[in-house]
This record gives structure tokens, sequence and C-alpha cells, in this order.
């Protein structure tokens, strides 16, 4: 059963800096018609996770217009520079290029883990649309970010 429970586990907000968030949404729309990915690392510091590092990813899917899969070797470099400099991956992100910015199902299924949180780019309309989600499978819950000003 595929469900949006009430209830959200308590987790940190994602703090996104405005030229990392920038670059995000660049590479979806850069991507388009395919799906793009990637991840955001740094550090959690107490309820705040606050993204130092962009880390876009190349997607290898088969469909890549309807779903995505990062390339092996790129998130393999992704987390080595990370360990190397003793980041947490706090946030993976994809864009849905027709749909809105909510899990799908197959997104719940292959969920990089329950400890990060997972942005959705929706691309459908034009203009980029952002949503965080916990993502349980197969519950999901709503996350906290927000977009600073600050200097990476």
């Amino acid at each position: 059963m595929f469900t949006n429970s009430q209830v959200e586990p308590t987790r940190f907000t994602l703090r996104i800096p405005r030229l990392l968030y920038d670059a995000m949404l660049a590479q979806a729309v850069a991507e388009l018609p395919n799906e793009c990915c990637g991840l955001l690392a740094g550090k959690i510091d107490g309820a705040i996770g606050v993204v130092s590092h962009w880390f876009p990813l190349r997607n290898v899917a088969e469909q890549p217009m309807v779903e995505y899969l990062s390339e092996p070797r790129g998130m393999f470099a992704a987390e080595k520079a990370m360990r190397s400099e003793s980041l947490d991956a706090l946030a993976v992100y994809h864009s849905h290029p027709t749909s809105d910015p909510v899990p799908s199902r197959k997104d719940c299924e292959r969920s990089f883990a329950e400890s990060v949180l997972n942005l959705i780019i929706s691309l459908k309309g034009g203009q980029p649309r952002v949503r965080a989600w916990w993502l349980a499978n197969p519950d999901f819950f709503e996350g906290r970010w927000e977009v600073s000003d600050g200097i990476v």
C-alpha cells in the first residue's frame, strides 16, 4: 500500500546555500527530458543539516525519462570525496520532468537511506517546484528544508 502518513518523524531541517540550490535546478533543466539526480552533503549542526557540497550524478537508467539510476563510478567518487572530507550524505535529489514533486512508488522502493532527505524537483508546468521527503517504504513524510543566502 502506498501511503502518506500523518505522523512525521523528527529529523533535521536541510539548509541549502542559494548557489548550490540554483545549480541543482539548472542541472534538472539541462537534463530535460530526462530525470536528473545527485547528492547533497555537509554536516549536521543540531537540528540543521548544513549543505556544503553538491555532487551532480549521471542518470544511467534504461528509461531516463521516467526513472533515475545513479552511474556507479560517479556515486563511488562522491562517496569517496565525502569520506575524505568527513561529510555526511544529507540528501539525494532527482527531477520529475512531467509530474508533481511527490514520491512515486518506485522512489519509495529505491530509497537511498531512511536517514537521508529526498528532494524532488518538478519541472511540470515549466517553473521548477521542489519538495522534500523522508522515505520509509511504503510510507513517506514531508521534510523541512530552506535555501540560505550564506556562502558555501
